[in-house]
């Protein structure tokens, strides 16, 4: 496959992978059942990060009000969709990976570190997801703790491998003097690896990504300042 055929499929991917965020972020609640984490404002983040059962049970209201069911349901169709999103967002950055390599003939050893960071991500997520199921299938504040654990643990797996994620692709760009997309993603690292222990900063983290894959989108776009022609 030549440059151009990794370009198109990295900008399919992207796309998909953007398409997909939208729909998460009209999918997903935008307000909690009680309230959330301090510094955090989103119910999404609020329940990733919880801490603690009391926490979760902040975001999604009691399961026997019309509020906590309408909140689960809704986290439900959610973290449904998220499966796909999982796999969108794993193949944009493996393409990318794979593309920045075979343009400078780099170490194939960037592109297999990109792949286990990519995959521990994406099993991270997936076991996050049980949790969430778990979670959303409980009916009272105490069987919330049984899965609290497997909730910390894989939710913040996730996110600081997301963050390791970019780190190669972040490396190659740096050394064709994509300094910009390159901070995006180091930026990007740095709050995840944060996020093990302060709930905001993933929120900072999925800012910087934002700016990221917009910007990497139209980049690839075919426009007359395109990249990788």
């Amino acid at each position: 496959m030549d440059v151009s055929r990794f370009r198109n499929a990295l900008l399919g991917a992207v796309a998909i992978f953007l398409i997909l965020s939208l729909v998460l972020t009209l999918v997903q609640p935008t307000k909690p059942v009680t309230a959330l984490p301090a510094g955090v404002n989103t119910p999404i983040v609020g329940l990733e990060m919880a801490w603690n059962p009391a926490q979760v049970w902040n975001v999604l209201g009691d399961p026997q009000t019309s509020e906590g069911q309408e909140m689960r349901r809704a986290f439900d169709l959610g973290t449904r969709i998220d499966f796909a999103y999982i796999a969108s967002y794993a193949l944009a950055y493996l393409f990318l990976t794979l593309l920045l390599v075979r343009r400078q003939t780099a170490s194939h050893g960037w592109l297999y570190l990109g792949v286990g960071f990519i995959a521990v991500t994406a099993f991270a997520d997936v076991l996050e997801n049980r949790a969430i199921f778990n979670i959303l299938g409980t009916g009272t504040l105490s069987l919330v703790d049984v899965h609290m654990d497997e909730l910390i643990v894989f939710t913040r797996v996730k996110w600081l491998f997301l963050g390791l994620s970019g780190i190669p692709a972040s490396i190659l760009m740096r050394r064709e003097g994509r300094r910009g997309p390159s901070f995006l993603l180091t930026a990007a690292f740095a709050f995840g690896s944060l996020g093990i222990f302060k709930q905001y900063a993933v929120e900072m983290m999925t800012l910087f990504l934002a700016f990221f894959w917009a910007y990497l989108f139209i980049k690839l776009l075919p426009l007359k300042n395109r990249w990788w022609t």
